[in-house]
């Protein structure tokens, strides 16, 4: 007995790999003077004494291909923290797993699995209901609940088999269910299989427990072959930075679970099987949905956001409608309550080749949608009947050419203009501009960003001295470009930040 207790290898090597586990199973057995503790672990012995050698190495060490394959996935072997507060199954579970190379913990209640699984974060969990001070529905609801550990599987090994339990359990945010007596087998099974799904590349996100941003590329990439009817909503918080820098980060979790929460519920109440909801990082959300539905589950999602918002600000705030603070350029100004943009791409309209070109249109359509105050969605409606309406109205529309290196400035530029009736083109640099001017439909506005520099100065000196051919309206975030803009001649110059709605008010009073 000593020799075990102090160097199992040794009496391993002495007595083979039966007598190590039976010896280590004896020893439980004579600790515990519970009947059906006893009866179970005197079963193992049994199953222990019919089994060779060469049996009893898949058996209690499972497949060692596949603890392979999991120790490649990790460069230490998996933890896993058990919690029971049992002492004897405490051994036994120790013995299990410890023999197919896992690092095993252990945890005696509710507080202590809370605490260890806090500090360590564990690979998987095994805890037992039944536990003093906290039982393990409780602990499993605050695991749940704290980023740090609600990422973590977790599997319900418990004497208690009524459906009632049961379905508490799953309740609680468990991952699996094993009744004792249990299957050695079957919980090394269970236990390989869970690890083997957490440790692959799509995980969820460990604050909400969405699918994160693979499993979201996945299931839109799998979509998108097969020519399913598609809408991605993509969805982010307006405000949300000042909102974290003020109240501190702990709120901002709480914004982020808020918004989840919304989205989660409108999936429920409008969506069907075709919903999958995913959690890209942060306070980005997408939801992949069917055109049909993607109007009334953006509002509804909305709705939802908006009605509980302010909960998330002191009363002060709150009644005041905004929180004072300074931007990214550290100019002091106001900011309001957070609001909800969503951009909606879908497939109804026109083809998409793969997920890049789709993500794009759904993050322009965002982007569009926080333009306009307050929260709201925009869904894309271009496609070859908007082509075709254009080509019907383009003699008597505007050209507008937008002049900038900066692509996301062109497209959302491109996006607001093109919804309010004017004939987009797009150009990098002023070189490329002056192509325009040839056409023949000749463009009424040319809106350039001031990063252009010097050849953007040159070339508005040089339409106000012709004083003929397009206007030039200069876009810039310096007070310093202002100046050098209406010094060369610029019909107009707008200094950023500033709503979609006073650039498009500019640019139709020159026209």
């Amino acid at each position: 007995m000593h020799a075990f207790l102090e160097q199992p290898e040794i009496y391993t090597q002495r007595h083979g790999l039966r007598g190590c586990y039976t010896r280590r199973v004896e020893r439980i057995t004579q600790s515990d003077e519970r009947v059906g503790v006893r009866t179970f672990l005197q079963q193992v012995v049994q199953q222990l004494s019919r089994m060779t050698e060469q049996e009893i190495i898949p058996q209690y060490s499972h497949d060692y291909a596949e603890l392979d394959e999991a120790r490649q996935l990790a460069s230490q072997p998996s933890r896993i923290l058990v919690a029971d507060d049992d002492p004897g199954m405490r051994q036994l579970l120790g013995l299990v797993l410890g023999s197919s190379g896992f690092d095993v913990l252990t945890a005696a209640d509710g507080y202590e699995l809370l605490r260890i699984a806090q500090g360590c974060r564990p690979n998987l969990i095994v805890v037992d209901l039944g536990m003093p001070r906290m039982d393990g529905f409780e602990a499993i609801r605050r695991l749940r609940g704290d980023s740090r550990t609600a990422h973590i599987p977790t599997i319900i090994l418990t004497a208690r088999s009524s459906i009632k339990d049961v379905v508490s359990g799953f309740e609680s945010g468990a991952d699996d269910y094993i009744a004792k007596p249990f299957d050695p087998n079957e919980l090394l099974a269970r236990v390989q299989s869970h690890l083997r799904r957490s440790a692959q590349r799509p995980v969820h996100n460990p604050l909400t427990g969405l699918p994160g941003g693979v499993l979201l590329s996945q299931e839109l990439r799998h979509r998108l072959s097969q020519n399913m009817p598609l809408a991605l909503l993509y969805a982010d918080l307006d405000n949300f930075k000042i909102f974290n820098d003020t109240y501190g980060f702990s709120h901002g979790d709480r914004a982020i679970l808020l918004l989840a929460q919304a989205i989660q519920t409108s999936v429920m109440r409008y969506g069907g099987i075709e919903e999958f909801t995913g959690h890209i990082g942060g306070d980005d959300f997408a939801v992949l949905s069917v055109p049909q539905r993607a109007s009334r589950m953006s509002q509804a999602i909305i709705d939802s956001f908006d009605e509980q918002v302010g909960q998330l600000y002191n009363r002060e705030d709150r009644l005041r409608g905004y929180i004072s603070g300074a931007d990214r350029y550290g100019i002091l100004r106001r900011f309001g309550l957070m609001t909800l943009s969503i951009g909606v791409a879908t497939n109804q309209r026109r083809a998409f080749s793969d997920e890049v070109a789709f993500t794009q249109v759904a993050a322009e359509m965002k982007h569009f949608a926080k333009g306009r105050p307050g929260s709201c969605y925009a869904i894309d409606q271009r496609g070859p009947y908007r082509l075709q309406h254009a080509e019907r109205r383009r003699q008597h529309s505007h050209k507008l050419v937008i002049v900038s290196a900066d692509r996301t400035l062109r497209s959302v530029l491109h996006t607001a203009f093109e919804d309010h009736e004017y004939t987009i083109e797009e150009a990098l640099t002023i070189i490329d501009a002056l192509d325009h001017l040839s056409d023949p439909l000749q463009p009424t506005v040319i809106l350039a960003d001031a990063e252009l520099g010097p050849s953007l100065w040159a070339f508005c000196a040089r339409q106000a001295r012709d004083n003929t051919g397009p206007a030039v309206v200069v876009l810039t975030y310096h007070t310093d470009d202002l100046a050098q803009a209406r010094a060369a001649g610029a019909a107009a110059s707008l200094q950023l930040p500033l709503p979609f709605s006073d650039i498009i008010a500019c640019v139709d009073r020159l026209i």
